[in-house]
């Protein structure tokens, strides 16, 4: 069995109800899709672990507390693949995505996206390449 951590972060800054249900609704959503994507990739027989921050954080930072439970996850080698919908769901400052990326790797873990899927990881392995990073 696969054991997939999907993460998602959503800026939410307070707004009408009528906004918050719409913020949900794209949440679940993308996990819809990544959950697709990975049983497309995998088949049936996977684990889901979800890891959310919802609320006021930094896009640019990584230092949230869902964020901090799924790395320690990876770190216990509790999950195969990490997931997300789309890249700057998960940080938009180039530095820690390329960091967490190559941790992934390291662990030999798989980096999916809902839109590339496998070939997610092809991606970033020649942007990495062509900026010598």
């Amino acid at each position: 069995m696969k054991r997939i951590g999907i993460y998602h972060y959503q800026y939410y800054r307070g707004a009408c109800k009528l906004c918050y249900r719409h913020f949900i609704q794209e949440m679940v959503e993308s996990y819809e899709k990544c959950h697709e994507v990975a049983k497309e990739i995998y088949g049936e027989d996977c684990e889901f672990l979800h890891y959310t921050d919802f609320g006021q954080y930094d896009s640019n930072d990584t230092d949230r507390p869902s964020f901090r439970r799924m790395k320690e996850a990876m770190e216990k080698g509790e999950l195969d693949v990490l997931m997300c919908y789309t890249l700057n769901n998960i940080t938009t400052n180039e530095e820690q995505l390329i960091a967490l990326y190559k941790e992934v790797r390291a662990r030999g873990m798989d980096f999916l996206t809902a839109g590339k899927g496998l070939d997610a990881m092809k991606f970033i392995d020649k942007y990495i390449e062509q900026n010598h990073l």
